[in-house]
């Protein structure tokens, strides 16, 4: 059996290997990084021919099996939802797709059972950020509190999202509930973008794609 999934593993790579121009952008957090994969692959998918991991394709064996089966030639950017469960795990998926572009949506106490702290879950999610090349670009959810406690200790450099950190480079703003639907404005280096609206509920959400509108402005997105 090892054998067997070392042969995918390095089919997987062979298949990467051959799209040099793929975009790979990387996404993980304890909670939001499944949303945050959606709402990135409908604003990206205006622009490029986007795939992203299915389901709970999370872990590197669910991640190899997406690139053998689902991704083609055409494909211009990849989304790669990464989860973990111990230490190392998002380091290895890293090391099979070389991301360019990573999102932490939050840390959180999860999987404490295999982490046993809270820190090493910190630590975990932010082998994605440490995987990115020089010149990558790494985006974080610092109303999440550990998240924004860890990155003080990083020296790369990332760009912020949130909506109640007032230091944070995105941030959702004047949010207004209604009947039908929520709309905000997005405040970013000093100017204030208004018009945004949204159906889906929840403050959590509009981090998430607060996080969807920094990534896809870096890829060329017009508002």
């Amino acid at each position: 059996e090892r054998a067997i999934t070392r042969w995918y593993y390095r089919d997987a790579q062979r298949i990467l290997r051959s799209m040099p121009h793929l975009k790979i952008i990387g996404i993980t957090g304890s909670f939001g990084k499944t949303s945050t994969k959606h709402f990135l692959y409908r604003v990206l998918s205006e622009r490029y021919n986007v795939l992203m991991t299915p389901g709970n394709f999370n872990t590197t064996l669910g991640v190899v099996r997406t690139v053998r089966e689902h991704l083609k030639p055409h494909h211009e950017v990849f989304i790669v939802e990464m989860g973990a469960k111990q230490r190392g795990d998002i380091k290895e998926i890293c090391d099979l797709v070389q991301p360019t572009i990573g999102v932490v949506s939050s840390v959180g106490e999860m999987h404490l059972e295999t982490f046993g702290s809270l820190e090493n879950v910190a630590r975990t999610k932010f082998e994605l950020i440490e995987a990115l090349p020089e010149g990558g670009f790494g985006v974080v959810n610092v109303d999440s509190k550990p998240a924004a406690d860890y990155l003080k200790a990083l020296s790369r450099k990332v760009v912020t999202y949130a909506i109640e950190n007032s230091e944070a480079d995105y941030r959702a703003t004047n949010i207004r509930y209604a009947a039908s639907e929520t709309t905000f404005d997005v405040a970013h280096n000093a100017t204030v973008q208004s018009g945004y609206a949204t159906h889906i509920l929840g403050r959590g959400n509009l981090l998430n794609i607060t996080a969807a509108i920094a990534v896809a402005e870096y890829l060329g997105i017009s508002v």
